[in-house]
């Protein structure tokens, strides 16, 4: 019996592959291989992105403190509440003004927001690359 099939598949005609199945096959491994490198990007950029949300109310709370504490606040009512004599000694003004700026808490609280907008960014443009990549693999799919 198996003499028999051996005939039979002997007189068969190899099929020929469709016209540009290789061209599809190396689009459809480096397809995987970009979604995979996104993929993983979007990891890394999603724990930069909840690890500034996590530390943006530490570092809220750090700012608010050091406003509270250093009397920022109260040089800067002035500006309002005595005009003139804020403007007759505005170079004193200003100097108490840096002074008590809270500048620790303020470079933290940029470097925190900084980490955020880029981590939102990056994350946004990687996420648009996957559903790209994806329409592109199902465009390939049913081609």
């Amino acid at each position: 019996m198996d003499d028999n099939y051996g005939k039979l598949f002997s007189r068969l005609k190899p099929l020929d592959p469709p016209a540009g199945l290789l061209e599809r096959i190396i689009n459809r491994i480096q397809t995987e291989r970009d979604l995979l490198t996104v993929k993983r990007r979007l990891v890394i950029f999603s724990i930069g992105f909840i690890g500034s949300i996590a530390a943006f109310v530490p570092v809220f709370k750090m700012v608010y403190q050091g406003f509270a504490e250093s009397g920022f606040t109260q040089f800067l009512s002035l500006l309002f509440s005595d005009t003139g004599i804020v403007l007759n000694y505005f170079g004193n003004f200003l100097s108490s003004l840096l002074e008590t700026l809270p500048v620790t808490g303020l470079l933290a609280f940029s470097a925190v927001l900084l980490v955020f907008l880029e981590s939102l960014k990056l994350l946004s443009k990687e996420v648009k690359s996957v559903v790209a990549s994806k329409l592109v693999s199902k465009q390939l799919l049913s081609h």
